[in-house]
């Protein structure tokens, strides 16, 4: 946020209304999740648009979803290869930044996700980030991509969920899987911008360039090369998810199934007619079933 503020001269950030960047002091306000949320977060010049979701948004259907064996149940009139839906998110944001910058400038930056991480694997509508990103560059900011939960090769058939997008970020960050555990973060951005950021404040990190850190960020990468890990996410994903639409097909309690390579979710719901979420209570339930059948779970919480 710092860096395409100064870079660009403006303060606004914009990201997606269901999205999990972090919990800092700074980055709470990205975090529009009601569970993370305080009521005296700073939310000064941040704010969010409408998320492109085809399964819970207001538009999206079965072609909707890029490259991935699991669509949505929803019917749509899109294409195959083409999602009509993603324009219609697109406007939504064009239109908040109309209001936003009414004067055609003043955005620093957009934010998102390659998918949505704790938002259960979100996969945003086909084809939305080209559209967005030239709609953010029209006014004025730079484009960030949040690469902490799909980059590394998760997705299986691409080592950034950017590349997956078809789109070129102009700052990328990126955490957890760069370090298999141990604690290291990076962003990586252009020359420009790195070099606007140098020159508008005095800025360290304390363990910033930590030579352990870094040992185990390379031999991470090494790994996941020498092992081919992203080509074992794209086959054991894969079959996870077929299997995941198998128990769709089979059980009214599963609403939806979604995700590539190794980043995946189902969503639970009291029954497909009325796509309501399950219960909290019954949730608990299944999830203490598990753990007796010793299964493992992470969970996306909306």
């Amino acid at each position: 946020m710092l860096m395409a503020r100064a870079y660009t001269g403006y303060l606004n950030i914009v990201g997606l209304r269901r999205a999990y960047h972090g919990a800092s002091a700074t980055n709470i306000a990205l975090t529009a999740m009601p569970l993370y949320r305080h009521a005296s977060m700073p939310i000064t010049n941040v704010s969010q648009t409408m998320s492109p979701d085809p399964y819970r948004g207001l538009w999206g259907g079965s072609h909707c979803r890029d490259g991935s064996p699991c669509q949505t149940l929803r019917s749509c009139d899109c294409a195959p290869d083409v999602c009509d839906g993603a324009e219609m998110y697109a406007q939504q944001y064009r239109d908040h930044l109309l209001t936003l910058c009414p004067g055609g400038k003043g955005l620093a930056g957009f934010i998102g996700e390659g998918m949505g991480g704790m938002t259960a694997a979100m996969m945003q509508s086909k084809g939305f980030y080209k559209k967005a990103y030239e709609i953010t560059k029209s006014f004025g900011g730079v484009n960030i991509m949040d690469e902490v939960q799909t980059g590394f090769g998760r997705l299986g058939t691409h080592y950034w969920g950017f590349e997956y997008h078809g789109v070129r970020p102009d700052i990328i960050t990126a955490a957890k899987s760069i370090g298999n555990g141990f604690p290291l973060a990076m962003a990586v951005t252009t020359p420009e911008i790195a070099e606007a950021f140098a020159n508008s404040s005095l800025h360290f990190n304390t363990f910033g360039g930590n030579a352990v850190a870094s040992a185990a960020g390379l031999a991470t990468l090494k790994a996941i090369d020498d092992d081919g890990l992203m080509e074992n996410s794209r086959i054991v994903g894969n079959r996870f998810l077929e299997g995941f639409n198998y128990l769709r097909e089979k059980y009214d309690h599963v609403g939806d199934c979604r995700g590539k390579g190794l980043m995946m979710a189902m969503e639970f719901v009291e029954s497909k007619s009325t796509n309501n979420p399950m219960p909290t209570y019954k949730m608990n339930a299944i999830l203490e079933r598990t753990k007796v059948l010793l299964a493992f779970f992470s969970l996306g919480i909306d």
